[in-house]
């Protein structure tokens, strides 16, 4: 998995800033592909700011750090450091990336869910829990919102991250010399 940085593009060059030793969420959104087809598309979207247009309900700001295609492409719109309004109170803790696509009604491609899977099991190996935005209680104004969606579900993709994390932290060990084979003793 490579991720592209396009921060340049997206960042609005508008001060947000956060620690990032706060951080301990990955929190998974879904945005509709109307927005955008990449993260760059769906900041423009984001800087409109008239009402009920994307931009309205974020100061005009771009809401995630990352954003995954329905290819599997993943890119960095932000920095890390900075405190993207995605889920209310839970911003300055959250790491936010969104899927492109409306997972109340279609799943992921496998190409995206595969790349959101590698992509949440490096954060696990950092020690960040993984919730979708709607699981985050006051993340929302909306009480009744589905995001990510039910057709990505959230307790499989902790499962599989968690599996991505426990595949990379065995092969950094192997890189490092440890032996994982079983042997016989006579």
């Amino acid at each position: 998995m490579q991720v592209e940085d396009v921060i340049a593009q997206c960042d609005d060059g508008r001060l947000r800033r956060r620690d990032f030793e706060s951080v301990t969420k990955l929190i998974v959104h879904r945005i509709g592909g109307e927005l955008g087809k990449d993260a760059i598309e769906i900041s423009k979207a984001f800087q409109d700011t008239r009402r009920f247009k994307a931009g309205s309900y974020t100061g005009g700001h771009m809401p995630y750090h990352f954003v995954i295609n329905r290819a599997g492409r993943v890119q960095q719109a932000l920095t890390l450091g900075d405190n993207a309004p995605h889920a209310k109170r839970y911003n300055s803790t959250g790491v936010a990336v969104a899927l492109i696509g409306d997972f109340r009604v279609y799943p992921p491609s496998f190409e995206q869910y595969e790349a959101l899977k590698r992509f949440a099991g490096f954060w696990r190996l950092y020690g960040l829990e993984i919730h979708g935005h709607d699981e985050l209680h006051g993340a929302s104004s909306d009480p009744s919102k589905a995001c990510p969606g039910h057709l990505l579900p959230m307790g499989k993709l902790r499962s599989d991250a968690d599996e991505v994390a426990a595949e990379l932290a065995r092969g950094m060990l192997e890189f490092q010399g440890v032996s994982f084979r079983s042997t016989t003793h006579g």
